[in-house]
C-alpha cells in the first residue's frame, strides 16, 4: 500500500500540477490530502491535482515519487483507474451575492438538496456575514459530496472542521473559504 505522487508537469495558474493517488484504498487517499491541506473538492474520482508545492511537502510526509507511467499501471492493478468520462463532475446547485438572514440561509440550502442537516449548523454563522457564496454538488459510486464556497470573509465565525462527521473547512490560494461534506452512502436525491 503506497501514496504514488509523479512528475509536476502540468501548466496551471501560474504554477505545475501533478498526480497524488493510491494504490490501495482511497480512504487513506483522502487522509493523507487531507494532511496536506488538500479540498476535498479536489478530488478528481480516483486523484488528486496538487502544485508543485503540495508535491514537496507530499514527498516529505512519505509519499512515493514515480512516473506518471507507473502512477497509472499501479492504480489500474490496484482497480482504482477511472476513464475521464467516468470521473464525477461537479454541478452548480445554487450562487447568490450579499449575507442572508438565517431562514434565508436554511431555505437556499435546503433547496440545494442533499444538503445534510449536520452542516446547517456549521454553514449558517459564515454565511450570515459573507459577500456571497455558492453551492455545488456531485455524486459518485459510493458518495455524495456537496461543497459551500464562501466569499468575503476573512475568518468565518462558528467554522469546524470535523472530520468523523465529514465536515471539511478549507480556504483556497484566493482566500475563499470552502465547507465540504461528504456523505457515505449516497443522500437521497430530491
Amino acid at each position: 500500500m503506497a501514496i504514488l505522487v509523479d512528475e509536476a508537469r502540468w501548466p496551471w495558474r501560474g504554477t505545475v500540477w501533478c498526480h497524488l493517488v493510491t494504490d490501495s484504498h482511497l480512504e487513506e487517499l483522502h487522509d493523507f490530502a487531507r494532511r496536506l491541506g488538500c479540498r476535498r473538492i479536489g478530488f478528481q474520482g480516483d486523484h488528486y491535482d496538487i502544485d508543485v508545492d503540495t508535491r514537496r511537502l507530499a514527498i516529505a510526509a512519505g509519499a512515493e515519487p514515480t512516473s506518471s507511467r507507473e502512477l497509472v499501471r499501479r492504480l489500474r492493478a490496484a482497480g482504482l483507474r477511472l476513464r475521464p468520462s467516468q470521473f464525477p463532475k461537479w454541478e452548480l446547485v445554487d450562487r447568490w451575492e450579499g449575507p442572508l438572514g438565517g431562514a434565508e440561509i436554511e431555505r437556499r440550502l435546503r433547496r440545494s438538496s442533499p444538503v445534510p442537516p449536520r452542516m446547517l449548523d456549521v454553514v449558517a454563522p459564515a454565511l450570515a456575514c459573507a459577500d456571497g457564496a455558492f453551492v455545488v454538488r456531485r455524486r459518485t459510486a459510493t458518495a455524495a459530496d456537496l461543497a459551500v464556497v464562501v466569499h468575503g470573509v476573512a475568518d468565518p465565525p462558528g467554522l469546524r472542521e470535523e472530520p468523523t462527521r465529514g465536515i471539511y473547512c478549507r480556504v483556497d490560494h484566493r482566500g475563499a473559504w470552502s465547507i465540504e461534506v461528504t456523505s457515505t452512502p449516497l443522500l437521497p436525491s430530491q
